[in-house]
């Protein structure tokens, strides 16, 4: 997902997918089963969700980006893990994986920046 503003607003104006609502026990109090998400992979970062707020937390930056780059193009606070990982290149193995899949860099072409 491009990771910008108008996408990572406060509160959006629809769901396309359930997420975590209002947070804590939001998914149990309105009988959803299953856990929900577990991390949002952006072109800018890694973001898991808090085990008990549910909040989208950032855990990971990649290479190029900084912090301030993800919370200037975030729409809310966006809180951050106190050690916060660098990304890795992907391994041979996983690139290979990646061009069977796509083999027309639909997802994976240089455009989105």
């Amino acid at each position: 997902m491009k990771h910008e503003k108008r996408r990572f607003v406060e509160k959006g104006s629809y769901r396309t997918s359930p997420g975590f609502g209002d947070g804590g026990d939001w998914r149990e109090r309105i009988g959803l089963k299953g856990g929900g998400p577990s991390t949002v992979i952006t072109t800018k970062g890694i973001l898991r969700f808090d085990s008990e707020t549910k909040e989208m937390t950032l855990n990971a930056i990649h290479p190029g980006i900084t912090i301030e780059e993800i919370i200037e193009n975030t729409g809310w606070h966006l809180r951050y893990a106190p050690n916060i990982e660098n990304t890795r290149p992907p391994t041979r193995a996983e690139l290979r994986m990646i061009r069977k899949y796509d083999p027309n860099g639909f997802w994976t072409r240089n455009s989105i920046k």
